[in-house]
């Protein structure tokens, strides 16, 4: 049997800080001169545009960036191809390297699971596959969610493992201001075809309202007999992630919300500069180097208070849209590592010439990891 538990809303307030909400209430409007970005534009929009309707501290959706070429070509569309295929220029019906769809690909175990180790030794995380420079080898499925308002997807793998004690990991993802969520089924789906079960929320507004209603959302999916994920999910184990304003959203709900134990902002930080402050589970920030998010990522990063582990890179030549899209493989090697459980990834992040550590494109600091285990250590 299980041993995870699945308290729904479990939503406590923990040290949500004052300089945060002020920085959401008087930084940059959506009418904002942006900062000079590079010629390519992302499907959001130009780097140089604020996104529509976005609220005072997005920083719009943006384009992706330089060409900086780091988990996919900054020219791939940011859906990455049909919403149910499993990637890009694959036939959807097929497998990964050595597996079937269902079948973990090359390296994994018989339920393409990874063991949680000593703290619930009945309980498999359900992952497939090992490459996250590419998609995975399940199918995929995207579904539109009608929850608070409505405008929200699920992308998840188009089969819920049926494997005795075995679970889906979970994250949430927020979108950049103005941009729908389904702009990022690149990353999204190459997350699902590997085995987590992904929720988009339709806005980021800064605060932790839509990202901690889906997690409730899950929640009763999880409890339903009628459900496809029904006790089928890891819920106490949830990571956020997003972009721009979606990263805003993503610190938001690290503090308000305890079912987040990962947090992982692409172009984004906090204008205050202490957001961090608080928070004690592992948080990671990517940004480009010419992204008008950089100062705000490096002052995040930078705030003498931040007790816990903290690990920030730049993408060398990336602008404000490079983490989603040409960052990619680090946003899924960093939600397998810290959901997943795959320990081993740790070196690609805080290792001597590890993939995202001073190696290539990726210019790396961290601390506050010394004295910090993995659930599974």
């Amino acid at each position: 049997m299980s041993t995870y538990s699945s308290n729904k809303h479990r939503t406590h307030a923990k040290f949500f800080q004052g300089g945060l909400a002020l920085a959401l209430l008087s930084a940059c409007s959506s009418g904002e001169t942006d900062l000079p970005g590079p010629s390519v534009t992302g499907t959001g929009g130009s780097a140089t545009e604020s996104g529509s309707g976005g609220a005072a501290t997005s920083f719009g959706s943006g384009g992706r960036g330089g060409n900086v070429s780091a988990g996919g070509s900054p020219t791939d569309s940011a859906s990455g191809g049909a919403e149910t295929d499993t990637g890009a220029g694959g036939d959807p019906t097929e497998a990964g390297a050595g597996g079937s769809p269902t079948d973990p690909a090359s390296g994994g175990s018989a339920t393409g699971g990874t063991d949680t180790g000593p703290s619930d030794p009945d309980v498999t995380v359900f992952l497939a596959g090992d490459n996250v420079d590419t998609n995975g080898p399940l199918q995929t499925v995207v579904e539109d969610l009608s929850f608070s308002g409505g405008g929200h997807i699920l992308v998840r793998p188009t089969e819920i493992t049926q494997e005795p004690n075995t679970k889906h990991p979970v994250a949430i993802w927020g979108p950049g201001g103005g941009t729908p969520p389904r702009d990022y089924l690149q990353l999204l789906t190459r997350m699902a075809s590997q085995g987590f079960v992904i929720v988009g929320i339709r806005e980021s507004t800064g605060d932790s309202v839509l990202m901690s209603a889906a997690i409730d959302w899950l929640e009763d999916q999880d409890a339903d007999p009628s459900s496809p994920m029904f006790e089928r999910l890891i819920l106490d184990r949830v990571g956020v992630f997003g972009h721009s304003m979606g990263g805003l959203s993503s610190e938001a709900t690290a503090l308000a919300d305890d079912r987040v134990t990962t947090a992982l902002l692409d172009n984004s930080g906090s204008f205050s500069h202490d957001a961090l402050v608080n928070l004690h589970i592992p948080t990671g920030i990517i940004y480009g180097e010419t992204g008008q998010e950089r100062p705000n990522a490096e002052g995040d990063f930078n705030n003498a208070g931040n007790k816990g582990p903290c690990w920030m890179s730049m993408m060398a030549g990336g602008g404000h849209g490079s983490g989603p899209w040409d960052g990619a493989s680090a946003n899924v090697a960093w939600m397998r590592w810290h959901l997943g459980g795959e320990n081993s990834r740790k070196a690609d992040f805080i290792g001597d010439g590890g993939k995202y550590n001073d190696t290539g494109i990726w210019k790396t600091e961290f601390k506050n990891w010394d004295s910090w285990k993995n659930w599974n250590e």
